[in-house]
Order: C-alpha cells, then structure tokens, then sequence
C-alpha cells in the first residue's frame, strides 16, 4: 500500500480519520486508565508515566517503525523531536480548557520534578549525539540510544514510589479539581478487571493502527506539499500522533486526575527520546541521530525550553493566571508558537 500514488485530497481524509480514530481510542483509555488506578492502588504519577505514556506514545512507536522502514529517518527525528515540544504545549493547552487556576500550582508532586529532570538530560545526551554525528556505531546502531533506553528504564525505577525520591514535600497542597468521581463510576460499575484491561487493549490497539496511518499519510504529504519531511514530521505527524496525549491529557485532568495527565505527559516524553533506539533497530541507513538535521535539532532545543519552563511552574507553585491558565503555560504556547515560526523558515 503506497500512499505516494493516492491523490492529495484522499492522503488528507485519511489523515484526519485516523487523527479522530486516536482521539476517540486516547479518551477511553485515559478513563479506563483512572479506574484501573483506583482499582490497584498505583501511584497515578507513575501509573501515567507506564500505563499511560506508553499506551499513548503507540502512534510514535508506529510512526518510528514506519518511517525508519521507508528510509526516512529525518520524518522520524523530527516526529520525535517535535513530539516533546508539542506534548508539553499539551499541557498548556489542558491547563486553559479543563483547570481553574495554575496547572503546576495543583501537582506539587516531587515525582514530576524527578521525570521533567531525566526528561532534559535525555534530551540533552539526544543532542549531543546528533551534533557529534553519532561517532561510535556498529551494525547501524548508535551509542546514544542505547544511553538513552537505559535513562529511560532509569525513569521508571525512580518513578516508582519508595524512599529514593526526594525528600522534600509541598507544603499547603490543594486538593485536586475536576469532577472527582469515583473509581466505580457509571461506564464501569460491574466491570470485570478482565473486561476493563481487555478494554484498554483494544484501545491501545486501536491507537497504534491510527498512529501507523498517520506515519503512511505523514510520508506521503511531506512528498506532495513540498513543505520537507522534518517540518512535516514536527508540526504535522507529531501534531496528529499526539492526538492521545491531549485527549487522555484532557480526560485526566476533568477526572480532577492532574498529577496523572502531567506524568503521563512527561512519561510520554521520555519514551519519545527512547525511542531513537528503535528507529536504529529498525532503520538500515546508519544510525538515526546522524541524520537529523538543523530543523529537528532545533525542534529538540524547543522541547528543552518548554520542558525547563514547567519545572520553573512546578517548583514556584504559584496560583496566578492569565487568560484563564498559569503564566508557566503562557510562557509554553508563545514558545512553541514561535519556534514552529522559526521551524518554518529553517526548511
């Protein structure tokens, strides 16, 4: 199936359905998500950054496959890259629709802190690797994914709760808003644990069958709009494979699960990283690092910015608002609106 030979309009419808398949599939798995953590006991911060980070990165994982396997390892970098500055506007995006106040201001968790760190040393050692041109390699694998697949399961150990986290707690914490509904509401009163995680498979299935026509359609128009496979990969594909993050994202934070839909943005981050090292598995034409250039290198500097303005929020914890969201989140969307400016002109 080559997408290339369909005809623009037709990439562009199947693009959108399966942007709204991922929606739909992200919406019901951010709820199933949130019974099964009342059901378990798990910390929602780190059931966001496993169940939910992984499940919601599926598209990535799809479009990582794919377009390593169609050579195109620039749409890949810079889906991946773009990912993370994308995902953190998410969060902004969330903050203004389903928050009243300051989005940071309600997870004072130490755990987030802890992940948005990792999150900027993975990025930082992707960098590296990328404008050193991934000099140590062997069989089309390079060095830097696999120090990066280690932080990542570095990331997960940590997350989990126990006494290596940082010892300091938030003083005056609020308590979380949102509908606060329990963990036996209606669409899930009398559902069998077997049911309920049958039913968030079929949800991650269907999210990651979304994510690889998106990766198909993402290729296809990157050809056909003349617009480059990086800016494509950043500001298109990664839009549309981020579609579960800001649905879930949303869903979490209505269920007044706040702490939940930030780890599972950062969770999603770090994996976005990680998965350079499936990119190398998967790709024949050296390591995928190597051939990222100047617009993915700076979709990833963005998504270090953006990133270190959350941690500036998390720590602050301040209560202020502007145009309905903290001024952390303000300060992400112009970031990321003008390095999508700034992207545009680098093609």
């Amino acid at each position: 199936m080559d997408f290339r030979t369909y005809p623009l309009w037709a990439n562009l419808l199947i693009f959108g359905a399966a942007a709204a398949l991922v929606w739909v599939a992200g919406t019901r798995l951010a709820k199933d998500a949130d019974v099964i953590a009342g059901r378990t006991k798990l910390s929602k911060a780190f059931l966001g950054l496993v169940l939910l980070g992984i499940a919601t990165s599926l598209p990535e994982i799809a479009t990582t496959i794919t377009g390593s396997l169609l050579g195109n390892a620039r749409l890949v970098a810079g889906n991946l890259f773009g990912g993370v500055a994308l995902q953190i506007a998410v969060l902004a995006i969330a903050d203004v629709v389903a928050v009243r106040g300051a989005l940071t201001y309600f997870t004072p968790q130490p755990v987030l802190l802890l992940q948005g760190v990792m999150l900027l040393v993975l990025l930082a050692v992707a960098l590296a690797g990328a404008v050193a041109g991934e000099p140590v390699a062997y069989a089309g694998m390079g060095l830097t994914p696999i120090l990066i697949a280690i932080g990542y399961l570095l990331t997960i150990r940590w997350s989990q709760p126990g006494d290596h986290l940082p010892p300091w707690r938030a003083t005056n914490a609020p308590k979380p808003e949102g509908q606060q509904l329990d963990h036996s509401d209606e669409s899930s009163r009398g559902v069998s644990n077997a049911r309920l995680y049958g039913r968030a498979a079929i949800a991650a299935g269907v999210i990651l069958a979304g994510g690889w026509a998106l990766a198909q359609t993402g290729d296809a128009l990157a050809e056909q709009t003349n617009l480059g496979a990086t800016f494509v990969g950043v500001a298109l594909v990664a839009a549309s494979t981020s579609m579960p993050e800001l649905s879930t994202t949303l869903a979490a934070v209505k269920l007044g699960n706040q702490q939940m839909a930030v780890s599972n943005i950062l969770g999603t981050n770090c994996l976005e990283v990680a998965l350079f090292f499936l990119g190398d598995a998967v790709y024949r034409g050296g390591p995928t690092l190597a051939a990222t250039d100047r617009g993915g290198l700076f979709a990833a500097t963005i998504g270090m910015v953006v990133t270190g303005i959350y941690l500036l929020g998390l720590l602050e914890r301040r209560d202020r608002t502007v145009l309905r969201m903290g001024y952390d989140s303000l300060g992400v969307l112009v970031t990321y609106s003008g390095g999508m400016v700034g992207l545009y002109f680098l093609r």
